[in-house]
């Protein structure tokens, strides 16, 4: 029999393949702690170690939190394990030895080779100039911009420290590289964990006021330069023409205009002087300022006055970033956006014209389809990053105007069945009798079916729209009472079988403010995706509110059907859900009830099966409750005899 092989080197643990990792060799490591957090990964404790070999990634658990400090000499012993990217060490014993030193000049690294994958897990000292700060409940993350790429450098937080002062210094970081990657196990970008502000050396520090120095003309700030613009902040100044809380804000000088993206919501009148610094970028070709900061700089309060401008003229890119008005046709909308948008025909140009998000773009304003309006707000102008005309000069593709309020959309002339067209065919067919008329009519169908194509496509779209949930897809509860309704008459007609199961995810908002609403998102849409999976073509999953759902069964040939269904709706929802290189586990509690057999009034069924579901939850939840008549909190018994009786029925089935 073979010796089973134990890893006493960093290195040689960390250069496994995923595939021998995964057998789990034993590994006992002494080494020196790089950095340890119980706080970034939700699944579990990280520490970095490293010994005369090299680094590595040990796993440790979250709770409780051990002891450790940076350059503490440990005692590992534990397994082999796949890692996200590369191998690592799950730990199952972590004992402190005393206090021992990592290189106080650790090689300096360029970015570029930290974005390959060369130096990762490594102890480095990386340059780079801080963009933007992020905080999280126990971490800070400072955004970096380097030479040859971006990175964030994350650390534990620490009270009385000013990071926000940090924007745009230039930095040396020493820490341990760290990859980020995704589900397929390749790399996307790179991290730097560093132990405190103490491994932070500043050598050139940000201006005290980003306002301080004189402002740039906006039309000089790429005049010379087709890359991203210097990496130092910028200062511009102008009159606000355009202002999304927290999004974008767009300013306009004597020269030229531009938008800047900003998550500031400070209060800022249009028409107001502001003085803006961000970090000079290029977007789709565009430039355009990131991590934007802006104050006041007073003056009146009167907007400059939009130019009046075609839709040729808006093709030819002269208007980017200005006020511009344009009168254009307006040709269809869509309200359920996240930015409510009108599309326009301004000659033969069709463009969006975009609203801030919240905007009720059919309450606040009622203009109908085939309106003239004049449209005022900031042109942004698209471009085509493929094609150029010349050497280095981008053709433009589109149009679009950000609009700052819905008073920018001012409505010319209603819409008119008898065009000036129409009149002209009209007169025509008099002068000149059957043959215009035979012209006329041929023009008026051509018309006709071109609009009545338009208005389906936009009749589908929005009853679609309006029928499914727009983050998972699933139906939503004015379209699930209408199946629910159709199946109960089904029921009844043929005097079959009827299951409904209510399913709560199990501490959802614990998940969601840990893992953030975004990652939140991805988790429903994932579960949404399983519980389909789970489920027959007949049948209706639902969402109905956060974290809640509803599955209609028809057509069952016994109640235990849909207890079956139930079980294994709960195993599914319990596999692990990957997220960003990270796997998240949610459990849900779920309600079961059947029609006639548990519940003969169909207006009752939605009560009975959250009656039931919040049973399972007192239960314990991560399981599901049938609703028994004359009981509203089902005991363990019940569940049991529920079982016996699906096995017992699936063996007669």
């Amino acid at each position: 029999m073979e010796a089973v092989h134990t890893f006493t080197a960093v290195r040689d643990a960390h250069n496994l393949s995923a595939e021998t990792a995964r057998r789990e060799y034993p590994v006992h490591l002494r080494a020196v702690v790089a950095y340890y957090d119980p706080y970034i990964d939700i699944r579990r404790g990280s520490l970095f170690v490293c010994d005369h070999s090299g680094c590595t990634y040990v796993s440790v658990p979250k709770q409780p939190v051990l002891p450790l400090h940076f350059a503490d000499l440990v005692d590992i012993t534990g397994v082999t394990g796949p890692g996200d990217f590369t191998a690592i060490v799950v730990a199952k014993k972590v004992s402190a030895l005393g206090h021992s030193s990592l290189p106080a000049n650790p090689p300096r690294l360029p970015v570029s080779q930290m974005l390959d994958g060369v130096m990762e897990c490594s102890w480095v000292e990386v340059e780079g100039r801080v963009r933007s700060v992020q905080f999280r409940p126990h971490n800070v993350v400072l955004q970096m911009a380097g030479d040859g790429g971006s990175f964030d450098a994350v650390s534990l937080r620490q009270e009385g420290v000013d990071y926000e002062s940090m924007v745009d210094s230039l930095i040396r970081i020493r820490g341990i590289s760290a990859p980020v990657s995704n589900q397929h196990r390749q790399m996307v970008g790179a991290h730097v964990f560093f132990p405190d502000i103490a491994f932070i050396k500043t050598i050139q520090a940000a201006a005290r006021d980003p306002f301080a120095a004189p402002p740039v003309p906006i039309s000089q700030l790429f005049s010379y330069s087709p890359d991203a613009g210097p990496l130092r902040r910028v200062h511009v100044r102008g009159r606000i023409t355009l202002y999304w809380p927290g999004r974008m804000l767009c300013i306009q000088d004597a020269s030229d205009g531009i938008c800047a993206q900003t998550e500031q919501t400070s209060a800022a009148a249009l028409g107001t002087f502001a003085d803006v610094a961000g970090f000079p970028a290029i977007d789709l070709l565009k430039p355009t300022l990131e991590d934007a900061v802006f104050r006041s700089a007073g003056g009146s309060a009167a907007p400059p006055l939009p130019v009046a401008i075609t839709g040729d003229q808006a093709i030819t890119g002269d208007p980017g970033g200005k006020l511009i008005a344009i009168d254009a046709e307006l040709i269809g909308r869509d309200s359920a956006a996240s930015d409510p948008t009108f599309m326009l025909r301004a000659g033969s140009m069709l463009f969006p014209a975009i609203l801030p998000a919240g905007a009720k773009l059919d309450e606040a304003h009622p203009v109908k389809n085939g309106s003239l309006v004049r449209i005022t707000g900031v042109c942004d102008v698209q471009v085509d990053p493929l094609s150029t005309l010349g050497v280095g000069v981008v053709r433009l593709q589109s149009v679009r105007i950000l609009i700052r309020s819905i008073d920018d959309i001012a409505v010319l002339r209603a819409p008119s069945w008898w065009t000036a067209e129409h009149t002209l065919y009209t007169l025509a067919a008099a002068l000149l009798m059957i043959l215009a008329s035979l012209v006329w009519i041929a023009v008026l169908r051509r018309t006709v079916t071109e609009r009545t194509v338009a208005l389906r496509v936009s009749e589908q779209r929005l009853r679609h729209l309006s029928e499914h949930d727009t983050l998972t897809g699933l139906p939503n509860r004015l379209l699930l009472n209408d199946r629910l309704q159709t199946s109960l008459t089904r029921a009844q007609r043929f005097q079959s079988c009827l299951g409904l199961l209510m399913i709560d995810v199990d501490a959802f908002k614990e998940v969601n403010d840990a893992l953030g609403h975004q990652a939140g998102d991805e988790l429903l849409r994932g579960l949404a995706g399983r519980l389909t999976a789970c489920l027959r073509a007949t049948d209706t999953v639902a969402r109905i509110g956060g974290d809640e759902f509803i599955v209609v069964l028809p057509d069952l040939h016994f109640p235990a059907e849909a207890e079956i269904v139930a079980a294994k709706i709960i195993a599914e929802a319990a596999r692990p859900i990957a997220i960003d290189g990270a796997e998240a586990v949610i459990h849900v509690s779920l309600g079961v009830v059947t029609y006639p057999h548990e519940c003969r009034e169909p207006w009752s069924l939605m009560r009975c099966a959250d009656e039931a579901m919040y049973a399972a939850k007192r239960r314990g939840k991560n399981c599901f409750q049938v609703y028994r008549r004359g009981t509203e909190a089902p005991g363990a018994e019940d569940l049991v005899n529920s079982m016996s009786q699906v096995r017992s029925q699936l063996v007669d089935a």
